[in-house]
């Protein structure tokens, strides 16, 4: 890959910034990258502007034949990224072995036959993150903690084990939301994950207080809300994002993130050399480049963490630096963003596609799916 480091990190001095760019938020991409793929359509000639965070959906999109640049403001999140792309020049099975999809005796060991892989900045930080390697880094990030924190602590309260592996085994819709009714919507479940998934908690375990800057009212009960979606209107069998959460393993790694695949592995390093990584703020960037430079953007939540103002500014200089034509799409988790009306002669939005997308994502924990193209 291209390693474009635009800016220091002292030079990142926004509150979002702050509170994020020194920190391994994200160990994988929690955002279905086959909705994405949907929703932007890039392929051969495509460039692409997309939130790097774990890298995963940057990869998707790269895997589909387009250009990416794949931007972000922490440094960790970056090297993560460039580390993932490194190590598809190891044979699939050594591939997973050092990403922690598969168990490994001596992770170090892979690591050291592609460190010559990585630019000089990232080597350092694994080299003082060993700690991460050992542990299987897509186990690592802090989301994913929090994750193991509910699967290993709060989920045996609510259920057995047998009962855990029996929903994540249910082969039609029809079983899920019978099971669900019967079995696992009880007064356990309903309590003790009103209390995980509150604000309080999340703030200081799962996400910074900078996640919720913008959040208005209780969160719990809307997150149960999507649970009950994902439980009983989304196979469980086939969702690597519900799998992972509930057992913190996917079942069946050909239906995982799509670089995990075997396929997937043997695209993406093929595609290595379409993928720049460029650590700055979107502020930054977009300003920078030359109009009419990507025909498609993958904004991921970003927009949950700024102001109303910001996000209108920020869709304005993605408009400039857009082709006729191009896709913007990007989620929401409890803060609503769309195109504002201010913008309306400049973005179309696909409100009906957007909202049937949303339906169906696997990732089932975003409360809002957006896809507006420029006119």
């Amino acid at each position: 890959c291209n390693v474009e480091t635009l800016v220091t990190l002292n030079e990142l001095r926004s509150p979002a910034a702050a509170a994020l760019k020194a920190r391994l938020s994200y160990a994988q991409c929690w955002e279905d990258a086959a909705i994405l793929q949907e929703a932007l359509q890039v392929g051969p000639g495509d460039h692409v502007l997309s939130i790097a965070s774990a890298g995963d959906n940057s990869f998707a999109l790269a895997i589909a034949g387009a250009t990416v640049t794949a931007i972000d403001l922490s440094f960790p999140q970056l090297a993560l990224t460039e580390l993932k792309l490194a190590a598809t020049t190891l044979p699939h099975d050594e591939f997973l072995a050092l990403l922690g999809a598969r168990p490994a005796p001596d992770r170090r060991a892979l690591l050291r036959k592609i460190i010559h892989e990585l630019s000089p900045d990232v080597r350092a930080y694994w080299h003082g993150h060993l700690e991460l390697i050992d542990a299987g880094v897509i186990r690592m990030g802090k989301f994913e903690k929090y994750l193991e924190l509910f699967r290993t602590r709060l989920l045996p309260l609510m259920h057995s084990r047998r009962t855990i592996e029996e929903m994540c085994q249910l082969s039609s819709l029809e079983e899920q939301r019978r099971f669900y009714d019967e079995r696992w919507n009880n007064r356990r479940f309903r309590a003790l994950f009103g209390v995980f998934f509150s604000r309080p908690v999340m703030s200081r375990t799962g996400r910074t207080p900078a996640h919720f800057a913008h959040v208005k009212g209780p969160v719990s009960a809307e997150f149960i809300r999507r649970v009950k979606h994902a439980l009983t209107e989304i196979s469980i069998k086939t969702n690597p994002y519900l799998q992972w959460m509930m057992r913190g393993q996917f079942g069946d790694l050909e239906r995982a993130h799509l670089y995990l695949s075997k396929d997937g592995h043997g695209k993406l390093r093929e595609a290595r050399g379409r993928i720049t990584l460029v650590l700055q703020e979107l502020e930054q960037h977009l300003p920078s480049v030359k109009p009419g430079t990507y025909s498609a953007f993958n904004y991921s939540n970003l927009f949950e963490y700024v102001s109303p103002e910001q996000h209108e500014a920020l869709l304005k200089l993605s408009v400039t630096a857009a082709r006729p034509g191009a896709r913007i799409a990007y989620w929401n988790l409890l803060v609503p963003r769309s195109r504002p009306a201010s913008l309306a002669t400049s973005l179309q939005r696909h409100e009906d596609e957007a909202a049937a997308w949303l339906q169906r994502d696997r990732a089932f924990v975003y409360g809002g799916f957006h896809l507006e193209t420029v006119r």
